[in-house]
């Protein structure tokens, strides 16, 4: 029995499912909370908001730190979000500031940013005469011990093909958090769904020290030969683990409580408007560090 699942393709069309999906939830809530008339929060004709997508990355590959401000449509709308081309925006460590300066289509980005472990990095962003900050703390991944492909049958669940797999320490003591990332062919495959929450974003409260061997991080995607599969492992904060574990579960979500599959409930930033708090931004500022690998399916 085979299955088909969606692949995005690429990390760009990810970020706007994520934003969409964001939009979404808050919506559902306006239509079913009997608690709070929210309805005018986010609405079918509903008020402008500010959109983050991106934050700080150490070991990327690239040496340009970027963010990017786009502003949310109407729910049904089916254009692209229209970009943030006039806001002003730094990050700071708490001793240097960086301003970023905005180069095409709502990326604002600046090359003098050089991410350290146990920084904690602050974004401003100034629109529409209104201040939005928010932090989050770099914390250091483990590198993969080893990194591989196996060839496996087809079963109920799963295709027949060659899967990515991995083996990596985590540190002892230390209270870690983890997401990982697979591309095919530098395509990125992965998208937010109930069962990738408890794979793709981890946290070590059950293996704290051990080692993991034959991590395979997203069982929905197979290989063949010629294929290049890379995978990421990034060390995300508790802020953004939670974030992203909340985003990932509630894609399912029904609002079907008497089953255990209640409405979805708002995902909340790590950014506060602090003119206006009402007037709320969607997504989230991280910082996070990366260890990668690729390999050639033979």
């Amino acid at each position: 029995m085979n299955f088909k699942y969606r692949k995005m393709e690429n990390l760009k069309n990810m970020n706007k499912l994520i934003q969409q999906f964001v939009i979404m939830v808050f919506l559902l809530i306006g239509l079913t909370s009997c608690e709070e008339d929210v309805t005018s929060d986010i609405s079918l004709n509903s008020v402008e908001r500010l959109v983050i997508e991106g934050g700080i990355e150490r070991n990327s590959g690239n040496s340009t730190q970027k963010i990017r401000l786009t502003k949310t449509l109407p729910f049904l709308t089916n254009s692209s979000n229209p970009f943030v081309s006039d806001a002003t925006v730094t990050i700071t460590d708490g001793t240097t500031t960086w301003n970023l300066i905005h180069t095409q289509n709502g990326f604002y980005e600046t090359n003098s940013l050089l991410p350290q472990i146990g920084k904690t990095y602050t974004i401003t962003i100034v629109w529409n005469n209104e201040t939005y900050t928010g932090s989050d703390t770099l914390s250091e991944v483990p590198p993969f011990d080893n990194f591989y492909y196996e060839f496996e049958e087809e079963t109920l669940f799963t295709d027949e093909g060659y899967f990515l797999k991995f083996d990596t320490t985590d540190p002892v003591g230390v209270e870690n958090y983890y997401y990982y990332r697979v591309f095919k062919n530098n395509i990125f495959t992965i998208v937010p769904d109930p069962g990738n929450a408890e794979t793709l974003i981890v946290s070590d409260r059950f293996f704290d020290g051990q080692q993991r061997v034959g991590i395979n991080p997203n069982e929905e995607v197979s290989f063949v030969v010629g294929d290049l599969a890379k995978a990421q492992q990034l060390g995300i904060s508790k802020k953004y683990y939670q974030f992203l574990f909340e985003l990932f579960t509630q894609t399912g979500n029904q609002g079907i409580s008497f089953i255990g599959n209640p409405p979805p409930a708002s995902i909340k930033s790590n950014i506060v408007n602090i003119t206006n708090p009402k007037n709320r931004i969607l997504g989230f500022f991280y910082a996070v560090d990366i260890v990668e690998s690729a390999i050639l399916i033979q």
